[in-house]
């Protein structure tokens, strides 16, 4: 029974299997694990910017798409009027897109929601100029029938979505033309 005991003792310093892990083990594991929670965070990181400038242009897109279609009102209530058979012209408010020169532009500024930019207003997200939206009569393509005109009309909508590393701002541009009859 003596020989039996002997031979479970172990000498001082001898490590046990069943002991734990040792602390390099314990830092490499640390190390490992805060090497894959940064490419994570980086991901996540991305994956916003990437949301964002989604949201950005497709306000872009939307913003474009109004004005043209506010352009298009215009010249379609324009060449209503001109063409009336009755030969009675209703007064036009004053057409803000039809009195538009070949070659004029006009230029407007729309927050981030796509509203008009109101300067005056106290609320940052209403007076934020993010959008400038020039609207420009490029040329007359020719004469519709009567007193009409048809001229090609184009919106362009610039907006900075981030920065680069260097601080930059990055610049995108959409635009929208149309062919559009009008009195």
């Amino acid at each position: 029974m003596a020989k039996a005991l002997m031979r479970e003792r172990k000498a001082p310093g001898a490590r046990n299997r069943e002991a734990g892990f040792s602390m390099i083990e314990m830092l490499m594991t640390a190390f490992i694990l805060a090497i894959g929670l940064l490419g994570l965070c980086l991901l996540q990181t991305m994956s916003l910017r990437a949301a964002q400038g989604g949201t950005s242009m497709t306000t872009a897109v939307h913003v474009a798409d109004a004005v043209m279609e506010q352009v298009e009102l215009e010249g379609r209530m324009s060449w209503l009027n001109v063409s009336n058979a009755s030969g009675a012209v209703t007064a036009l408010p004053d057409p803000y897109y039809m009195n538009l020169a070949v070659g004029g532009k006009i230029q407007q500024y729309f927050n981030p929601h796509g509203d008009v930019s109101l300067s005056t207003s106290t609320d940052p997200t209403v007076s934020i100029k993010l959008f400038t939206v020039t609207t420009t009569r490029l040329q007359d393509v020719g004469a519709a029938s009567g007193t009409g005109q048809v001229s090609d009309y184009l919106v362009q909508v610039q907006f900075a979505e981030s920065t680069t590393a260097t601080g930059t701002p990055v610049q995108r541009t959409v635009m929208v033309t149309r062919r559009i009859l009008h009195g």
